[in-house]
């Protein structure tokens, strides 16, 4: 029996070719493109200067006064979410504010109005807070794919009962850093592209596009009108290339036969193809090939177009944008066309050449690829009557491998010792002079933070004692946990455009994605299974824990590994001490680590033999506003039996948030000693939360955790009701951690001891 239908009932777009969907659709069934020259003077340095850019009257003419300060990535998101909201016919009558989700995907870190990089997770906030949503929220950030890619875990987030309701999409603007770093690459256009013909080079766009997505039963009862289904999804890692797709098209297959499997359809349900069709030479190669891999003999007889000739790339949006306009074909019995397609062009494949095709259309597979190897494939269908359906399903996961890497050291064992000695490595940043952890010829290129993060890995690796053969590395899972990214890259490629933008440092740019570490971890060890990234700040970690389980839970994985990886922006003074949650020894100092997670099937696990941490009990995720982080952590914690605790380890930092963390915690778990790893470390951002679930996990297993020296007078409780000895003198049976980026999400996970 299938899984529970999850539905489309509202869209929302904004690009170079429609302020609405509407308009959106005529221009491309009209054949009339949006890829103009660039109307900004400082473009004028660049050789190739056409784009899809949003006109600024359309934004202008959407929006409301009190939107009047926000920067442009969050107008053009508010305008495509407020569209998709409104065609859905959703009032705040039709769903709780709690139940209510948002993902969004996103490719560049985007400035604010005084052009200063803002959290990748703003954006949304904003979206979420000017729409009153108070439920999951996910910053996804796997570069070009974003956007197709936000739409699965949207759907994820449906039919594991967590939202009822969620708004899934992608936004990116126009930037000149990125237009920069395309430019050195070569791979633009000096006009409009010519998608699977010309392919002589890529044009840039902007813009947003929202999906609203709900339960058909759901929908019915409150009458919407379903515009398509989300039948399935796929996600795939190529581990090849930094920035080049693999020649042979095997992840952007995988992607596909994943989401069809997922549907439960075959290649001979599929009538049309909305392909990635970038207009460069290596991905429209590579694209030819997955449609061969994948329908093989049918693959001439498979309509496949590209909407990138009409609005250009517009990046973390893209796939979301072409969700869009593959709802819209599926409505109308339209497959959109490829134009500026050269007909004397040689090919056997079916590209949709410059007009509009009326034809059957019952399903359509929408493609997307990106810069550190992410595919993303989605099966939208014509949507179904009610039917019964399987509840998703409840598979035992556990964690078995910790690779800690931080100043107090590298790996299981230096952490334990560390935490058991009480050492402090506030600003001290992890060391891996002399040890190499990939081929010399990658390491040797590669930035710190990526170093961290593949050494993190193979240590949980090692630590969980997992060998497979290397076929079944095609299915490990791994998602990668960052609030920043690379600050060494992005620093560095910001400072070669400002130099001379016609020579940007590409080795650098092809590292200023947020997902590159997270390819690059795939690629040292080969792993091509689903693959995800997450920018939710220092709440990345957990959401990324929670998605590990729900592709185990679905049975997409057996194992997934979760990587939280961040260097610290400024460097903290020698000697730096904190104590987290004391009135006297307050402050807050950066920090940089790298924490991988193993996770694996608790069935897996016992087969292989393997010795288990802990168990995953169950998460919890509450969007907030800083107004509100006590009610936020109540709400992130409403879901789990968690007050029979006997360890918490809080998300304090040593700021403002945790005399309110403290209190409701003390509240809620009254039993429970509190610590955290920060006192240790510093705020290490996604790592922190990371290395707060692995000293839980060894919390349970092996009856050590950080202890708070030098805490005497505590925001809340008396000193009793913290962890003042790093050998807890009772075992743990259950340990609760919270994760939390301020503003934004708050984060719970509850770990049990192996029976």
């Amino acid at each position: 029996m299938a899984s529970r239908p999850v539905v489309i009932t509202g869209l929302g777009v904004i690009c170079a070719i429609g302020r609405d969907p509407t308009e959106f659709w005529l221009r491309l069934m009209s054949g009339q493109g949006g890829v103009t020259p660039v109307d900004d003077e400082a473009f004028a340095v660049f050789t190739a200067r056409y784009a899809g850019q949003v006109p600024a009257g359309w934004i202008a003419e959407q929006l409301a006064d009190a939107d009047a300060d926000l920067d442009r990535t969050a107008q053009l998101a508010l305008i495509a979410a407020r569209q998709a909201v409104g065609q859905a016919g959703l009032s705040a009558d039709d769903v709780e504010a709690d139940r209510f989700g948002l993902v969004l995907g996103k490719c560049q870190a985007t400035p604010d109005a005084a052009g200063r990089y803002q959290p990748m997770h703003r954006t949304g906030d904003v979206v979420a807070g000017r729409l009153g949503m108070r439920g999951p929220r996910i910053l996804v950030s796997t570069a070009c794919a974003a956007g197709g890619n936000a739409v699965g875990l949207a759907k994820d987030k449906i039919l594991t009962g967590e939202a009822d309701v969620v708004l899934a999409g992608g936004v990116d603007p126009l930037l000149f850093g990125t237009y920069a770093g395309f430019a050195g690459l070569q791979a633009l256009s000096t006009g409009p592209c010519a998608p699977y013909s010309r392919s002589d080079g890529l044009n840039l766009g902007e813009g947003a596009a929202f999906l609203l997505l709900e339960p058909l039963d759901r929908a019915l009862a409150r009458g919407a009108t379903p515009l398509a289904e989300v039948a399935g999804y796929g996600l795939s890692a190529d581990a090849y290339h930094a920035t080049a797709p693999d020649p042979t098209g095997r992840g952007g297959a995988s992607a596909v036969r994943r989401a069809l499997a997922d549907a439960g359809m075959s290649t001979d349900d599929v009538s049309y193809v909305s392909g990635h069709g970038t207009g460069t030479p290596a991905n429209d190669a590579m694209e030819a090939k997955v449609m061969r891999a994948v329908f093989g003999d049918r693959a001439p007889r498979v309509p496949t177009s590209s909407i990138k000739s009409f609005v250009g790339h517009t990046l973390g949006a893209a796939g979301a944008v072409e969700a869009v306009a593959s709802v819209l074909a599926l409505q109308h019995g339209m497959a959109p066309p490829t134009i500026g397609f050269d007909t004397d062009s040689v090919t056997d494949l079916d590209f949709v050449p410059n007009v509009a095709r009326r034809m059957p259309i019952e399903t359509v597979v929408s493609n997307n690829y990106a810069f550190g190897g992410n595919n993303v494939a989605l099966a939208l269908t014509v949507p179904g009557g009610e039917r019964e359906y399987e509840e998703f399903p409840d598979r035992p996961v556990v964690i078995s491998g910790l690779g800690p890497v931080s100043g107090l050291g590298t790996g299981i064992a230096e952490l334990a010792e560390a935490i058991a000695e009480g050492r402090q490595a506030v600003g001290r940043s992890p060391s891996l002079e002399g040890r190499t952890f990939a081929p010399r010829s990658l390491w040797r290129h590669m930035n710190h933070l990526s170093r961290m993060a593949i050494a993190a890995s193979r240590l949980a690796w090692e630590d969980a004692g997992i060998k497979l053969p290397r076929a079944a590395l095609d299915n490990v899972g791994l998602i990668f946990a960052t609030a920043a990214g690379s600050v060494e890259s992005t620093g560095g490629f910001d400072e070669s455009v400002a130099v001379d933008p016609n020579k940007p440092a590409v080795l650098s740019f092809s590292n200023v994605v947020l997902n590159a570490t997270g390819g690059a971890v795939c690629q040292t060890l080969g792993l091509r299974g689903p693959t995800t990234t997450i920018c939710n700040g220092e709440a990345s970690a957990s959401i990324a824990l929670d998605c590990a389980v729900e592709m185990i839970r679905a049975g997409k994985a057996d194992v997934v590994l979760v990587v939280a990886a961040d260097e610290a922006t400024a460097t903290a003074a020698a000697g730096t001490t904190i104590t987290p949650y004391d009135r006297d020894r307050t402050g807050e100092a950066p920090g940089s680590a790298a924490v991988a997670i193993l996770v694996e099937s608790a069935e897996h696990c016992a087969e292989r033999g393997g010795r288990a941490y802990a168990r995953i009990l169950g998460t919890g995720h509450a969007g907030t506003a800083e107004q509100d982080e006590r009610e936020s952590i109540r709400r992130s914690l409403a879901g789990l039996p968690a007050e029979g605790a006997g360890l918490v380890v809080g998300a304090g930092t040593g700021g403002r948030y945790d005399a309110d963390e403290a209190s409701v915690l003390l509240e809620l778990v009254p039993d429970g000693l509190l610590t955290t790893s920060v006192g240790q470390t510093g705020d290490c951002q996604a790592a922190s939360g990371a290395m707060n679930l692995a000293v839980a996990a060894l919390a349970i297993r092996d009856g050590i955790a950080p202890a708070l020296h030098g805490l005497e007078r505590p925001y809340a409780g008396e000193v009793e009701s913290y962890v003042r000895k790093p050998h807890l003198s009772e075992a743990v049976g259950q340990a609760l951690v919270l994760t939390a980026a301020a503003g934004s999400v708050r984060g719970a996970v509850l770990l049990g001891a192996m029976a």
